[in-house]
């Protein structure tokens, strides 16, 4: 599991692709939420395929299959209070028919 608050904790998470989508959207928030620490708001929960029980499914507010490049993610947002949550990420494999 990483968790993610700011730009440098971006450094350790891969793919490339999932590190630069992750990347815009903390820059994207702390533009929009006028806070120079993500921490203030919200954190992002990036999860190993094994991880799948760290899901907290019956708490999310929302959860979509995320494609990002050839990869695809389980992602919800979970609200942990009125001005804070959690942005998850698991990879998963998507069958097509």
């Amino acid at each position: 599991m990483i968790k993610t608050t700011n730009l440098k904790e971006t450094d350790q998470i891969q793919p490339l692709i999932l590190r630069a989508y992750i990347a815009k959207k903390i820059t994207a928030m702390m533009q929009e939420y006028q806070v120079d620490n993500l921490d203030d708001i919200g954190c992002f929960v990036i999860l190993e395929k094994e991880e799948f029980a760290c899901v907290p499914m019956n708490e999310l507010e929302f959860v979509e299959v995320l494609e990002i490049g050839a990869e695809s993610y389980l992602h919800g947002v979970r609200i942990i209070d009125e001005s804070y949550g959690e942005d998850i990420y698991l990879p998963v494999e998507v069958v097509r028919c």
